[in-house]
């Protein structure tokens, strides 16, 4: 079903899926009330949505479908966000919390090319997330009434740790429930690198801070890593660590056509932090970040998964874990409490290591 109050948009649209033999367009609507009267004969697997509409907005819309029955995929489709503007971005990040699958943006003056770019990129996603669990549809606040995780009183101590989060279509839903969770004297740094528009990163860092006891901001070149604070990669620039406990970004080519690359992070993160590097694979396309989460293995580090009823995509978990990379898969919710569980086993091993070269 499209949802879109322009005639040129929903025509562009219905073209899209029309051009693609598997898809078959159901219904259109001109609004979301419209499409609220629709929504039951239609019995539609997936919803392409614009945010501002007449008579019923795109956020109230998703909270009606998401307390249905039968939840139904949503990707916001809108040139909303490509203005860069911090009230249209946190819009956006709410669709996504209430329940909204993916965020695709209609740049408001494109070109042919950009028109095909877009069009690819829209059927890719339709494919990816059509298909989705229930489970992997739950809004954020819904999530916040289950049974609250217990952390555990956790202390610095010296050994300096790291997480690599890693993330694409699906996870940031996922991200900010983890970060609502984690507690404030978490004794790791941690690196976001979530698949997204430049324009949207420094937003989403503020958007995830907003419910997190941590301190999260976008990374910039030089930041000093600290404990118990994010950093969150931004936008079209790859993300290291350095030796020396600082924030490296470079432009240097694209890696399975992403940048930021999680790959690229977690193996710098493994290559500073070696054991104590914990990696965290989020919903997504594609297969980035299994050969990063192998490497923080191979080093001896630790590394969980998204499992597959919980995520709107399977694919970068997935990957990881045909690779054998991946020593749990963990699903949404209980994605913060075994953050904090293994952060405290991997103090554990480090002091029984450190007891056992004292001892010879």
């Amino acid at each position: 079903m499209v949802v879109n109050d322009s005639r040129m948009i929903r025509e562009y649209l219905c073209n899209v899926i029309r051009s693609h033999n598997g898809f078959d367009l159901c219904e259109t609507a001109r609004d979301g009330e419209d499409a609220l009267r629709k929504l039951d004969q239609a019995d539609p697997d997936l919803i392409l949505l614009d945010l501002e509409m007449p008579n019923l907005d795109g956020v109230t819309f998703i909270d009606k479908v998401m307390t249905r029955d039968r939840p139904i995929p949503i990707i916001v489709v809108s040139s909303y966000g490509d203005s860069g503007d911090d009230k249209n971005n946190n819009i956006i990040f709410e669709c996504l919390d209430s329940g909204a699958v993916d965020f695709i943006s209609l740049p408001s003056d494109s070109g042919i090319t950009d028109r095909k770019k877009t069009s690819q990129d829209l059927i890719a996603r339709i494919q990816a997330v059509s298909s989705a669990y229930p489970d992997a549809l739950v809004p954020l606040k819904e999530r916040k009434k289950e049974s609250p995780v217990t952390c555990a009183p956790l202390y610095h101590s010296g050994n300096r740790k790291m997480i690599v989060i890693g993330s694409s279509t699906g996870g940031p839903r996922v991200v900010t429930d983890i970060f609502s969770k984690l507690p404030a004297n978490l004794p790791a740094s941690i690196l976001i690198v979530q698949h997204m528009p430049p324009s949207f990163t420094s937003a989403f860092a503020r958007h995830i801070g907003s419910a997190s006891r941590i301190d999260v901001r976008e990374a910039k070149e030089g930041d000093l890593l600290e404990q118990g604070s994010a950093y969150v990669a931004p936008g079209d620039y790859h993300t290291t660590v350095t030796q020396s406990g600082t924030i490296h970004l470079d432009k240097s080519p694209k890696r399975q056509g992403v940048r930021p690359s999680v790959n690229i992070s977690m193996v710098s993160a493994s290559d500073v932090f070696g054991p104590n590097t914990l990696g965290v694979l989020l919903s997504g396309m594609g297969q980035d970040g299994a050969f990063g989460m192998k490497m923080i293995k191979r080093r001896g580090g630790r590394t969980i998964a998204q499992d597959s009823t919980t995520s709107v995509v399977f694919g970068m978990p997935k990957a990881a874990y045909d690779l054998g990379a991946v020593d749990e898969m963990v699903p949404a919710n209980r994605m913060a409490e075994a953050i904090v569980r293994i952060l405290g086993e991997m103090e554990s091993e480090r002091k029984r290591e450190g007891m056992q070269q004292y001892v010879r």
